[in-house]
């Protein structure tokens, strides 16, 4: 099944204790899960898959739970633990006796950073790209210009309009892969996959769950509850942290305090000429920080 040019992935499931996860898989060796975030899909991986493939890994790409057909009614609750406990589960099904290899953008960042927190045993080697760890984000929400860049989350925090807004059609989608990746030009039938996965009723209803959790404390797991400040402490594994000099959603100044947030031996790298999207934008350099970081 083609994807982005040069990676010929295919879709699995994996069994885990929570949940099913559909996945697209690539390669032969051992793993390295990559999470997608929001406007995105797994197949935006693609590029990286290339590289980590060509360097012997096999690169596995999970659905967000809630991000597919298969899994569309499985969300009862959208927050960060949840996400980061999917991490966990998942790498336990791959790996049961050590930590997998992980990366992590957007959304997908967020769950990494929890997993090492918290769970730190599933993990041998982190990588987050394009948002800070969560412990260096409530200092964001206080800057006027990050609130501006944020528009969409207060906006996806209105009941109904949000629904409505992103039902008639995907201009906000593109808008934000515009803007966020301002060098980027996107594949069009990547783009259309992207708009087909949040043309979804159900998908795009449990996206603004994930966001609305992080206000909403309904639509949070309360047998998960316990470990939220943890989560957010610095965690014991070592992260390398990657920023896009070019990002216009989480710019590389966001990214100041990150080291405080940090285990020691965390690295915080700025990738020149790339966006938020940073995978797409500058594939060879974001596959040799991670194999780099990996080993």
């Amino acid at each position: 099944m083609g994807y982005l040019a040069g990676v010929d992935f295919e879709e699995i499931v994996i069994s885990t204790e929570r949940l099913d996860f559909p996945a697209l898989v690539a390669g032969d060796g051992p793993p390295v899960v990559c999470w997608h975030g929001f406007p995105d899909h797994p197949a935006t991986f693609g590029p990286l898959a290339e590289r980590l493939v060509a360097a012997g890994r096999r690169v596995v790409a999970p659905f967000l739970r809630g991000h597919h057909p298969a899994t569309a009614d499985r969300m009862p609750h959208g927050d960060g633990l949840t996400l980061a406990a999917d991490a966990a589960a998942v790498a336990e099904a791959l790996s049961p006796d050590q930590g997998v290899d992980m990366v992590g953008h957007d959304i997908g960042a967020g769950m990494v950073a929890r997993l090492a927190a918290l769970w730190p045993h599933r993990l041998r080697r982190g990588v987050t790209m394009a948002v800070p760890p969560p412990g260096a984000l409530p200092a964001l929400l206080t800057d006027p210009e990050q609130q501006q860049r944020f528009f969409y989350l207060w906006l996806f925090q209105v009941p109904e309009v949000a629904e409505a807004l992103l039902a008639v059609n995907r201009r906000l989608v593109d808008h934000l892969w515009a803007t966020w990746s301002p060098g980027l030009s996107l594949d069009e039938r990547h783009r259309a996959r992207v708009h087909e996965l949040y043309g979804d009723p159900q998908v795009l209803r449990n996206t603004l769950r994930v966001y609305r959790a992080n206000f909403d404390t309904s639509l949070r797991d309360p047998e998960l509850a316990p470990l939220a400040a943890r989560s957010e402490l610095p965690a014991t594994v070592p992260l390398l942290v990657l920023a896009g000099a070019d990002d216009g959603c989480l710019p590389p100044a966001t990214f100041a305090d990150a080291r405080a947030a940090l285990a020691p031996g965390s690295s915080v790298r700025v990738v020149a000429d790339a966006g938020h999207f940073m995978h797409l934008d500058r594939p060879d350099e974001v596959a040799e920080l991670v194999l780099d970081w990996i080993g």
